[in-house]
C-alpha cells in the first residue's frame, strides 16, 4: 500500500501559498470538522450518491491546521489540492495510487481502526482531535495581575501525585486547559494510552487542602504514609453531586498553595459562566443528535423530530411560520435548500421561548396599546399593582438599565419583553424574600426556645444495615446547615473508639476522624452552635481517650458549663457562637463532686431511649437494674444532659433546663395526640430530640411537621435521604439566613398562652389570606432525561397546624413540558402563618402508573415575598 505525504517543514518543496496536488482513487472520504472545503473543475454530472464514471475528476480545495491526517477512500478518480499554513509530515491516504513522483514516501504509522461513511451530497464532517494544542493567549482572559503567571504555568502543565485510599500513589501530569474551563491530566504512560481525563471546574463543588477526605485519612493510617504524603503538600477536589473526591500531592506546599488559590479563583467564575452556557449547550446538543447525516444542517422534518427530543409538541403549521422565520439563507436566497444551520436553528429556538404570560403583562400595563415595551410610567404601575411595590421612577429605570438587553431601548428608556422575562427572573423577583436570607431572628434568647436543624446517624451515608460509614457525611451535613450530629461511639481495635451503627454491617470510622472533621466544618455554613450527640457504648477506658480526643481536637471550641441548680437558663446561641456542645450521659452532680472518684454509674435505661436498633433497645431495657460505667472525664464535658422520661409532670418538677430527653418517632406521635399542649409546654423549658423508628433500616424519614408544631427543637432526620420529609424540613429551615436556627413563634415560648396546635383559639395571631397562582412553565425536564413528551401539572400544599393543612393540583396540560400555561389561582386562609410551610411540586401524569416526580421548591409562609415568582 502506498504512501504518500511530504517531508518535514522546511524542505518543503513549494511555499506556504503553493498547491500541492495529490491523485488517488478512493471509496470514501474522512475529513475533519476543522477543515474547510470547496469542490471545483467538475467535469461531468455527479448523482447525489457521489457514484463517479472512470472520467469522472474532481478537485477538493482543502485548508487543514498543521499535522492533520486525512483519511481518504472513495470511488473515482479524484485530484485533492492541499493547501495549508504548514504542510503536514504526513498525509495518510488509504488503498490509494499514488501519482509517481508527486511527493515523498513516508513510513507508515499505527493504524487506528475508524468507521468510514460513504459521500453523500455533502461532505461527513468527524470530530477528529487536532495533534496540535490550542493555542493559549492569557491575554485574551479576564484574570487579576496577580494570578496570570501562576495560571499560564499551570496550563503547561505541572507533575503531580493522584492518591488512592488503599495509599497507592499514581504520577500524573495535570494541567488547567487553554479556556480555563476543564482540568485535564493524562491517564497512562503506558504506550497504549487510553486519552487524557478531564474535569469540568464547574464540577467542582470544594477545594480541600490537608488530609480532609476519607481517602487522605486511609491512606495516612501508616507512619510510612504519613512521611510520604506531607499534609502541606496535599489537597483535594470534591467533584459533582455525589461528592467524590479526587486527592492529590504537590511537590511543595507553594505549588499546593498556587493550585488551590488559582482554583478557588476559577471555579468562583465558572460557577456563573457555566450558567450561562448551560442554555446554549443544551440547545446545540439537542441539534448535534438530531443532525444524523452531519450535514450542519436540519429540514423541516428532523426540526420536528428534535422538537419531539426537547420535550416539545406543538402545531405543524405553526412550528412551519416560525421555521421559516428563522431561516435566513432562504429568505435571502430562493432557491437556497429549506433548513436551518445551528446559529439558525437557536434562533428559531428563541422565537418558541416567547412567552405568552410576559406578552399579557405588556399588553396589560402598556398605557398607548403598545404591547411591545413598557415605559417609566407603565412600569411602575405594573410593580404597585402586580408586584406590591413602591418604585420611584428612578427605581424603574434601574431597573430598565439593569435588564433591558438591547441598547436602543435603554436610551429611550423602555423594556421589552426579553427585559422583562429577565426582571421576573431575577433574584429580585424571587418568591422567597431576600430579608429572610440574611441572619435576622433575636439570637440572644436560651437555646431551648429555638428549632435546631438536626441530623440522625449522620455518619451514615446509605441504610441503617449494611451502609458505609464517613466523615464526609459529617462534611456534607454540617455544610448544609445542620448543626446538630449524632455520633455512635463504640470500642475500636488499639484502643481507638470507633463511629458506626452497632449490631449491624455498617463500617467503622475512627472517632477523632470524625470530630477533626466537624472542627474542620461546623461553622463553615453557620456561625452559631454545633451539638454533638453522643450515643456512648465505650468501656471506661476507651470513654477516656473520647474525652482526650474532644479536649485535644476541639480546645477552646468545647462549651462547658457547671451543671448544678445554680443553673435557671440555658446560653443563648449568640454567646456560644464558634463554640461546640457536648449532648450526652453525666453523672449525678453530687458523685462528680466526690474528691476520689474516677468513673461512676448512669441507669442503662436511660441509654434504651437514645438506641434506634429495636432488637438492641429491648437487650438494653431488660438490664434496667444494672449500671452503666461512665468515666468522669467525658462527663466533665457534658453540656447537655441525656436523662429518661417519664412523663411531663415528673420531668417539670425534676428535670433541670439543661437536661433533655430523646423521644422516639413513635412514642413523639403517641404523646402529640394525648397531650400536645403538654408537650408544648414541656418544650419551653426543656430540649426534646425526636429521631426515626428503628423499623426504617432503609433510612426513610417521618415527617417532620407535627413536632414542629409542638416545638420540639431537634427534630433529628436522615440527612442522607432525599423525598418529601427532607423537602418540608429544609425548606423550613431556609429562614433565618439559613444558619439553622430558628427563633419559635412566641405562641410556643409563652407559658401564659397554653398554646395547643389543634386548637386555633390558643394560636394568639391574626389568620392570613393566601393567594397563590400558578402561571406557567418553561422547559421541564423529562424524568430520567428520555421518554415521552410529559404531561405536567402543579400540587400547591400548605403543611402546618392541622386546621391549615391543604393541598390544590393544577389541571393537568398534556403533551407540553416546554411552556405550560396554567393561569390558576388558589386561595385560604392560614390560622398560624408562622408554622406553615408552603411546597411547590411539579409532576408528569402518567394514566397507567405513578405520576413522575418532576421537581420541588419548599419555603416558610413567612419568607413569601407578595408578587414574588418561584421558578
Amino acid at each position: 500500500m502506498p504512501w504518500l505525504g511530504c517531508p518535514p517543514e522546511g524542505n518543503c518543496r513549494s511555499t506556504n501559498s503553493e498547491l500541492h496536488p495529490i491523485k488517488c482513487t478512493i471509496t470514501s472520504f474522512l475529513i475533519p470538522e476543522h477543515c474547510t472545503f470547496e469542490t471545483v473543475n467538475m467535469n461531468s454530472n455527479i448523482d447525489n450518491s457521489m457514484q463517479m464514471s472512470d472520467e469522472s475528476k474532481v478537485q477538493v480545495v482543502c485548508t487543514l491546521p498543521d499535522e492533520h491526517n486525512v483519511n481518504s477512500t472513495n470511488t473515482g478518480d479524484i485530484a485533492v489540492v492541499l493547501r495549508t499554513k504548514a504542510i503536514p509530515e504526513r498525509t495518510r491516504l488509504v488503498r490509494g495510487k499514488s501519482d509517481p513522483g508527486s511527493l515523498a514516501p513516508v513510513p507508515p504509522v499505527r493504524k487506528k481502526k475508524r468507521k468510514t461513511a460513504t459521500m453523500s451530497r455533502n461532505f461527513d464532517l468527524l470530530n477528529l482531535k487536532s495533534l496540535n494544542e490550542p493555542t493559549f493567549h492569557l491575554s485574551d482572559l479576564r484574570l487579576p495581575d496577580h494570578l496570570r503567571e501562576d495560571v499560564e504555568r499551570l496550563v503547561k502543565g505541572v507533575p503531580l501525585v493522584k492518591v488512592r485510599d488503599s495509599g497507592k500513589q499514581y504520577p500524573r501530569n495535570f494541567k488547567l486547559t487553554g479556556d480555563l474551563m476543564e482540568l485535564q491530566y493524562t491517564d497512562s504512560k503506558k504506550w497504549i494510552k487510553r486519552g487524557d481525563c478531564n474535569y469540568e471546574l464547574s464540577d467542582i463543588k470544594e477545594i480541600r487542602p490537608g488530609w480532609k477526605t476519607d481517602v487522605f485519612q486511609s491512606a495516612t493510617n501508616t507512619e510510612k504514609n504519613r512521611l510520604k504524603l506531607k499534609e502541606g503538600c496535599c489537597f483535594s477536589l470534591v467533584l459533582g453531586a455525589k461528592h467524590k473526591t479526587l486527592d492529590l500531592v504537590t511537590s511543595s506546599e507553594e505549588q499546593r498553595d498556587t493550585w488551590v488559590k488559582v482554583l478557588s479563583t476559577l471555579v468562583k467564575r465558572q460557577k456563573y459562566s457555566a450558567l450561562r452556557k448551560q442554555h446554549l449547550k443544551w440547545v446545540i446538543d439537542n441539534f448535534k443528535q438530531a443532525d444524523i447525516n452531519h450535514d450542519g444542517a436540519l429540514n423541516f422534518e428532523e426540526v420536528m423530530k428534535v422538537l419531539h427530543q426537547m420535550n416539545i409538541t406543538m402545531d405543524s403549521r405553526l412550528a412551519r411560520k416560525i421555521f421559516e422565520e428563522a431561516d435566513v439563507k432562504k429568505r435571502k436566497n430562493k432557491q437556497a435548500e429549506d433548513s436551518l444551520d445551528p446559529e439558525e436553528f437557536y434562533h428559531f429556538y428563541q422565537l418558541l421561548r416567547q412567552r405568552p404570560e410576559v406578552k399579557e403583562i405588556l399588553k396589560k400595563y402598556s398605557a398607548d396599546d403598545d404591547d411591545d415595551f413598557l415605559d417609566l410610567e407603565d412600569l411602575q404601575n405594573f410593580l404597585k399593582d402586580a408586584q406590591k411595590v413602591n418604585a420611584s421612577l428612578d427605581e424603574c429605570k434601574q431597573v430598565i438599565e439593569k435588564f433591558e438587553p438591547l441598547a436602543e431601548n435603554r436610551e429611550n428608556e423602555v423594556l421589552s419583553a426579553d427585559g422583562l422575562t429577565l426582571f421576573l427572573l431575577s433574584p429580585a423577583q424571587n418568591i422567597f424574600n431576600p430579608e429572610c436570607s440574611v441572619v435576622y431572628h433575636d439570637m440572644t434568647r436560651p437555646i431551648t426556645e429555638y428549632f435546631i436543624d438536626s441530623s440522625h446517624n449522620t455518619y451514615l451515608m446509605l441504610d441503617q444495615l449494611r451502609g458505609p460509614s464517613s466523615t464526609e457525611a459529617y462534611i456534607r451535613a454540617l455544610l448544609k446547615g445542620c448543626r446538630c450530629v449524632e455520633l455512635d461511639i463504640w470500642d475500636g481495635a488499639n484502643n481507638e473508639p470507633v463511629i458506626f451503627h452497632g449490631h449491624t454491617l455498617t463500617s467503622k470510622i475512627l472517632f477523632k476522624d470524625a470530630i477533626i472533621a466537624c472542627k474542620s466544618y461546623a461553622f463553615k455554613s453557620s456561625q452559631f452552635p454545633v451539638i454533638l450527640s453522643l450515643e456512648n457504648h465505650c468501656s471506661v477506658e476507651q470513654q477516656r481517650v473520647v474525652s482526650k480526643h474532644l479536649r485535644e481536637i476541639l480546645g477552646d471550641m468545647l462549651a462547658t458549663i457547671e451543671l448544678n441548680d445554680s443553673v435557671t437558663e440555658m446560653p443563648s446561641p449568640r454567646k456560644l457562637r464558634g463554640r461546640i456542645i457536648v449532648k450526652g450521659k453525666c453523672l449525678a452532680v453530687t458523685d462528680c463532686n466526690a474528691d476520689n472518684l474516677d468513673n461512676g454509674e448512669v441507669s442503662d435505661e436511660d441509654e434504651a431511649a437514645e438506641i434506634v436498633d429495636e432488637i438492641v433497645q429491648q437487650e438494653v431495657t431488660t438490664k434496667v437494674a444494672k449500671k452503666l460505667k461512665l468515666a468522669k472525664e467525658l462527663s466533665d464535658l457534658v453540656m447537655l444532659k441525656s436523662v429518661h422520661f417519664s412523663d411531663f409532670a415528673t420531668s417539670k418538677m425534676k428535670h433541670k433546663c439543661y437536661e433533655m430527653s430523646s423521644f422516639v418517632e413513635k412514642k413523639t406521635s403517641k404523646l402529640i395526640g394525648q397531650d400536645p399542649a403538654g408537650f408544648v409546654s414541656h418544650n419551653q423549658k426543656h430540649l426534646s430530640r425526636i429521631y426515626p423508628n428503628g423499623m426504617r433500616t432503609d433510612s426513610s424519614n417521618y415527617d417532620p411537621i407535627d413536632p414542629l408544631n409542638c416545638g420540639c427543637q431537634i427534630v433529628a432526620l436522615n440527612y442522607q435521604t432525599s423525598g418529601k420529609p427532607m423537602q418540608l424540613y429544609k425548606g423550613k429551615f431556609l429562614d433565618n439566613g439559613g444558619c439553622g436556627y430558628i427563633l419559635k413563634p412566641k405562641a410556643l415560648r409563652d407559658p401564659t398562652l397554653n398554646f395547643n396546635p389543634n386548637d386555633p383559639t390558643t394560636f394568639g395571631c391574626k389568620p392570613k389570606s393566601l393567594n397563590i397562582k400558578v402561571i406557567s412553565g418553561q422547559r421541564l425536564p423529562k424524568p430520567g432525561g428520555a421518554g415521552e413528551v410529559i404531561d405536567p401539572y402543579v400540587c400547591v400544599s400548605v403543611h402546618g397546624v392541622p386546621s391549615d393543612t391543604m393541598k390544590w393540583k393544577t389541571r393537568i396540560i398534556d403533551n407540553n413540558g416546554f411552556n405550560p400555561l396554567w393561569n390558576e389561582t388558589f386561595t385560604t386562609r392560614i390560622h398560624m402563618p408562622e408554622l406553615a410551610v408552603i411546597q411547590f411540586v411539579v409532576k408528569d401524569y402518567d394514566q397507567r402508573s405513578k405520576n413522575d416526580f418532576i421537581g420541588q421548591y419548599t419555603l416558610p409562609l413567612t419568607c413569601m415575598t407578595e408578587g414574588g415568582f418561584f421558578y
